[in-house]
């Protein structure tokens, strides 16, 4: 039993070594991978933030690399509470802090506005057109039988 904690933690401890987390910045200019200590694993600029200077690049570069590391870091709370189950990564998270997740809403996504409702089409009733059919004969029941 001790030997399959023992190969469970070093399992564990493998994952988080290796776990990164992709993120994109809102705006939709940048895209960054980072590990949980904020380490960036990938870049991506998309040619229109170069032409807006170097302020705003390095002010959206330093928000998405923020974004990416706390959804890393939200990740590696997760491979705990499974590995270790809830009670332990509550006990690991009062020690360490709330996980980004729990301390902002949802930090990643930002929210979609909500889709204005669709007024329904409303088009005119056709005039009523009198009926100039001669129905009489179904008006006597007695010519039914």
């Amino acid at each position: 039993m001790n030997e399959e904690r023992l190969q469970a933690a070093e399992q564990l401890q493998r994952d988080l070594g290796a776990l990164t987390a992709t993120a994109e910045h809102p705006n939709g200019m940048c895209m960054v991978t980072a590990s949980p200590k904020g380490e960036i694993r990938a870049l991506h600029l998309h040619p229109a933030l170069l032409q807006q200077g170097a302020q705003a690049v390095g002010q959206v570069v330093t928000e998405t690399v923020r974004l990416a590391t706390n959804a890393a870091v939200q990740v590696s709370f997760n491979k705990m509470a499974l590995a270790l189950g809830d009670g332990m990564a509550i006990d690991v998270e009062s020690i360490a802090g709330d996980s980004p997740f729990r301390s902002t809403w949802n930090p990643v996504v930002p929210p979609e506005p909500a889709a204005p409702e669709a007024v329904p089409d409303r088009r005119p009733r056709p005039a009523r057109v009198e009926d100039t059919d001669d129905d009489a004969f179904f008006d006597n029941p007695s010519w039914l039988r």
